[in-house]
């Protein structure tokens, strides 16, 4: 339990190190633009009581399948960050396509992208935190 909660807190606040760039560069200037298009739909800037739950609940579901798996180095844990980033965001950007219209294709073609490349970051230190905690 103690290399869980360790590579949570490293996870966690790896993050913010790792999505500082894309958040500056696309997602923030996204944000905005949507919130003006859609100012009753989206808020201009997100609201971090929802969203910090959300990204724990995202890591420790991560974190506990990484650890089953055995994931235990940074390589293992990027490979297995690049497919959870893809495939999680494919499902989070195409379900959102399929129920509104807040955003286009090339944002969500982008997004799954970019979150893919964020997974390898934060899957390798993942990875890496298991081995060095276990």
């Amino acid at each position: 339990m103690k290399k869980i909660i360790i590579t949570l807190v490293i996870a966690f606040l790896a993050s913010i190190v790792i999505g500082a760039v894309p958040t500056y560069l696309f997602y923030a200037p996204s944000q905005l633009e949507m919130s003006e298009l859609f100012p009753l739909a989206v808020r201009p800037m997100p609201e971090m009581s929802f969203i910090l739950p959300g990204t724990l609940a995202l890591f420790i579901l991560w974190i506990l399948s990484f650890d089953k798996m055995g994931i235990n180095n940074f390589k293992s844990g990027a490979i297995t960050g690049l497919w959870y980033g893809i495939l999680i965001f494919t499902f989070f950007d195409f379900t959102l396509l399929g129920l509104t219209k807040l955003y286009s294709l090339e944002f969500a073609l982008t997004d799954i992208l970019m979150s893919g490349v964020i997974g390898i970051l934060q899957g390798g230190v993942i990875g890496w935190s298991l081995g060095r905690f276990s």
